[in-house]
């Protein structure tokens, strides 16, 4: 058996190594023919994890079937709604949406030994399985236009989240392998998903901490007040087409379009590419359904800081002012005047989220 490379040593003594290769990976053991040995092959084990890593992770195994990483359960039912139609009824339609958006979801071993798919693949330490997924190879590889940028950093003029320690607080300090693995239940939207981190679950004692938390807790989202302009998208169209309209960075705060998950009143909101034409290489060229489903989602931006353009009082700057008396065009919350510049199907689909001119809160 030859296995080299960066972290092949280690391997070979842990216990994965132990079992040998055609445990896994199939193949024929014993042949020295590189052919021969190598017919039957699978070189990605873990797309069927119950076979392979439930023989000895078997709660890891069967939950992450119906995780966000692996399901595309949240996808199918915005597709699906949106469209107006079910796969069951549309096999073909169906093979479209696994060749493109199944493509960008992960394995097992995508996110433990090698990089993803969707970004190339690459074993990150030769063959070593690693406890926790490596941040720049694993998660920011596939989240990193918009969730790793922010969170670092990286993009000119931005400050990294104020949560991002380099080598110490990295995506599994909150995302646990609990959220990550899943609980077993395919969730239909991925707010849904039992133990996905929330603010107040480290900082609950600071829902009293000033003037602003004890008004506005429970109403405003936090990162309302605590995120950075972040990444938004206007155009995308499959078949090959992707982003056809640029992206670009804005802010805004709107009504909450997930009330039922999350209580707060506004929240801010992330414009996503999905237009009515879209879908139209996979023959869906109508979208019957368009307006059912908005397309300024809930966002939860990863670049948090304590002082922002909307909690920075120094220099005078009255802390108030800000959002009470934000213009009803180019402000922070999302107004009819967002909307003109969309379709007419568009902005209805978005018509529930708007803030009405002029302040949004009553002055104490």
């Amino acid at each position: 058996m030859y296995i080299g490379g960066n972290g092949g040593e280690e391997f070979l003594g842990g216990i994965h190594g132990a079992l040998g290769c055609t445990t896994c990976h199939g193949g024929v053991d014993g042949i020295d023919d590189k052919q021969q040995a190598h017919a039957g092959l699978v070189s990605d084990p873990s797309a069927n994890a119950e076979e392979a890593c439930g023989r000895c992770h078997v709660e890891a195994a069967t939950n992450f079937a119906g995780s966000v990483h692996a399901s595309f359960a949240g996808y199918r039912t915005f597709f699906e709604e949106r469209a107006g139609l079910s796969f069951a009824d549309h096999p073909e339609i169906e093979q479209e949406f696994l060749g493109e958006c199944g493509a960008c979801h992960a394995t097992c071993g995508q996110c433990h030994v090698s990089r993803p798919v969707s970004v190339k693949g690459g074993l990150v330490q030769g063959h070593r399985f690693l406890p926790s997924p490596n941040q720049s190879e694993n998660c920011t590889a596939c989240h990193g236009s918009r969730v790793g940028e922010e969170y670092t950093g990286s993009r000119t003029g931005y400050a990294a989240d104020v949560h991002y320690v380099p080598n110490a607080m990295n995506c599994m300090a909150c995302h646990t392998s609990g959220e990550m693995h899943g609980d077993g239940t395919e969730y239909t939207r991925r707010y849904e998903t039992a133990g996905m981190p929330r603010c107040e679950d480290c900082h609950a004692a600071a829902a009293t901490a000033n003037t602003w938390h004890s008004m506005h807790w429970g109403q405003l989202q936090c990162q309302a007040c605590h995120s950075q302009d972040y990444k938004n998208c206007n155009a995308c169209h499959v078949g090959g087409g992707g982003i056809t309209g640029s992206s670009y960075l804005t802010f805004k705060i709107g009504k909450n379009p997930l009330s039922d998950l999350r209580g707060y009143e506004y929240v801010v909101l992330r414009h996503i590419p999905v237009t009515e034409d879209t879908f139209d290489p996979w023959g869906v060229g109508d979208l019957a359904n368009y307006e059912s489903m908005p397309t300024w989602k809930y966002a939860s931006p990863h670049n948090i800081r304590r002082f922002t353009a909307r909690t920075d009082t120094t220099g005078g700057v009255n802390g108030c002012d800000g959002c009470h008396d934000t213009p009803d065009e180019g402000g922070w919350f999302l107004r009819q005047a967002d909307l003109d510049t969309l379709s007419a199907r568009e902005a209805a689909a978005n018509e529930a989220l708007i803030v009405p001119d002029g302040s949004p809160f009553t002055w104490p």
